[in-house]
């Protein structure tokens, strides 16, 4: 709890980032992902639907988050890995995309297909190769109904740049599942 503290006195901290990825939005990703592949999972812990689902399609997982004392900006696994996974803080978006550039490794994270129409993300994708696995539901993190589109940009993941996902329901009302992460939280 004393990290948790120095966290949120720095400011690093905002409430519209911890919004936890349901079991529906993980499985997409999967069938991608060579088998039995080293994945950073750097916004998760055990609890995570991507660290539970990734390791029961056989992959070795690394996760971290600032919960933990790992920041993503300063923290890397010193065990190799593959791929990078995870749903990042939405405010902090494009500092998690230069991190990920930066380190050039292959990449799938979740973020909102709006931000495509955000003049500094088109400017910052400009002549980077990106990918989109785009699902074709509006995927809920609570329960209600989800008012956009929730995908996977992605970096050297996927056979070709853009990719459309079936979803069996938008996992809200009845259809709900949640994140075991939630239950990790501190600040709840």
């Amino acid at each position: 709890m004393k990290k948790m503290k120095s966290w949120l006195k720095t400011g690093s901290f905002n409430e519209k980032d911890e919004y936890y990825t349901p079991p529906i939005l993980v499985k997409p990703i999967l069938k991608y992902l060579k088998p039995n592949s080293y994945i950073w999972c750097p916004f998760d812990t055990e609890k995570s639907e991507f660290v539970i689902q990734l390791k029961e399609a056989g992959h070795h997982i690394f996760y971290s988050h600032i919960w933990l004392g790992q920041d993503f900006f300063s923290y890397e696994p010193e065990e190799p890995y593959d791929y990078i996974i995870s749903n990042p803080p939405f405010t902090r978006k494009l500092e998690v995309l230069k991190r990920l550039y930066e380190l050039d490794k292959p990449f799938a994270m979740i973020l909102g297909l709006p931000i495509l129409n955000y003049q500094e993300v088109g400017q910052f994708f400009s002549g980077k190769d990106l990918q989109l696995l785009i699902v074709d539901k509006k995927v809920s993190f609570d329960g209600n109904t989800a008012s956009f589109n929730n995908s996977y940009f992605c970096y050297k993941v996927l056979p070709k740049d853009i990719i459309f996902e079936h979803l069996e329901n938008n996992n809200s009302k009845k259809y709900f599942i949640g994140s075991g992460m939630v239950s990790d939280n501190p600040l709840a």
